[in-house]
């Protein structure tokens, strides 16, 4: 089993984390039913990638010390674990969120290991680019069918569709175990650049704070419009999972668009921004936002190339750092989504992701 086996095992993981909290993020409206309290629902749903956010950084020096496969395991036991306490406790509002606050713990570093692999392995720049582009990919997949599974799941049997994602993880772990080795670089150009921690990762993590806060608040409002004129659930998860396929192309395809390129966030912005002059026509507003999706792919996979830029020789710290803080766009995604009327979530977005660009400053060097 060769190391390169080892990045695309990793693979996996932001599928998971993407498919577990857009399936949920997308049962909005079955979550508020169970507790009858809009903000429980929101939180239940907000409250694991805000301690991801948090907690993320903690594991960059552990991975360092003890490398991927052992942090892998403790993740995956804890992540496991967690979701246990979830399906015994997730009607109850107050253990339901507590639980899945203990879940954002371990499923901060999911993106992590991965991203982390990714920028510490031997790669060419359009390989490595590629490689940030399956990472997003497997993420966005995780969104096209967290609606699809997760999302209609719960319409009918909310416990079973929790111990089917455990059953799926488990066949996973026992699989990782014996196969995920830790990926050391042979690149001596890099253990000669090696060097402290730099605060210029801040800039990567907010401009994908911000792309991230875009297409999780997009998850979250187009099924509520659907749901909301047409009183069709299911109609909304398929048309969801149509905004994370096209997001998808853009996460694809970003190894054709060399560099940091400004004009992608802004062109993003553009569908925001339409969706707001049309916000009485609920067909325009979605429509428009799926213009938005192919951009904001493209800029996804950017933000995580941004990102490798500015953590050279402090990979496993810097990624984690990154990853950890783009994860807070899940926590400001759902109140923007469903917490603020359609049209003004939709404005401030299109701001946003415009002022975003102003984060993309890379240097010769870089």
């Amino acid at each position: 089993m060769n190391k390169k086996t080892s990045l695309n095992l990793l693979l996996f993981l932001p599928f998971l984390s993407v498919f577990f909290q857009v399936g949920v993020g997308s049962s909005f409206p079955q979550i508020n039913s169970i507790y009858n309290n809009a903000f429980y629902a929101q939180t239940f749903i907000a409250i694991t990638p805000l301690v991801a956010m948090i907690a993320g950084s903690f594991w960059g020096p552990v991975m360092k010390k003890i490398g991927e496969k052992k942090t892998l395991t403790v993740i995956l036991l804890g992540w496991l674990t967690s979701l246990l306490f979830i399906i015994f406790f997730y009607k109850n509002p107050l253990l339901g969120i507590t639980f899945r606050g203990v879940l954002g713990v371990f499923d901060s570093m999911l993106y992590g290991i991965a991203l982390t692999g990714v920028s510490k392995y031997p790669l060419d720049n359009i390989t490595r680019t590629k490689y940030y582009g399956f990472v997003e990919i497997s993420g966005s997949l995780g969104a096209i069918l967290g609606p699809l599974i997760i999302g209609i799941g719960f319409i009918y049997n909310q416990k079973l569709t929790f111990m089917f994602l455990f059953v799926v993880v488990l066949v996973y772990f026992i699989i990782a175990l014996g196969k995920v080795q830790d990926i050391k670089t042979n690149d001596q150009e890099i253990i000669k650049q090696e060097k402290n921690f730099s605060p210029k990762i801040f800039l990567a993590a907010l401009f994908g704070i911000t792309v991230l806060t875009s297409i999780v608040s997009a998850q979250i409002m187009i099924p509520g419009i659907i749901e909301k004129n047409f009183n069709s659930p299911i109609l909304g998860k398929i048309i969801v999972a149509v905004f994370s396929v096209i997001s998808m192309t853009g996460n694809s395809f970003k190894h054709k668009i060399k560099g940091i390129r400004i004009y992608l966030p802004i062109l993003a912005s553009l569908g925001f921004l339409g969706a707001f002059t049309v916000s009485e026509n609920a067909v325009l507003f979605v429509i428009f936002i799926m213009m938005s999706a192919l951009f904001l792919g493209f800029s996804l996979t950017m933000s995580s190339e941004y990102a490798s830029m500015l953590s050279k020789g402090f990979e496993e710290t810097g990624m984690t750092v990154f990853s950890s803080l783009r994860l807070s766009g899940n926590f400001f995604g759902p109140y923007i989504g469903s917490g603020l009327p359609f049209n003004i979530s939709a404005l401030l977005l299109g701001v946003f992701l415009i002022l975003s660009g102003g984060f993309l400053k890379v240097s010769k060097e870089n």
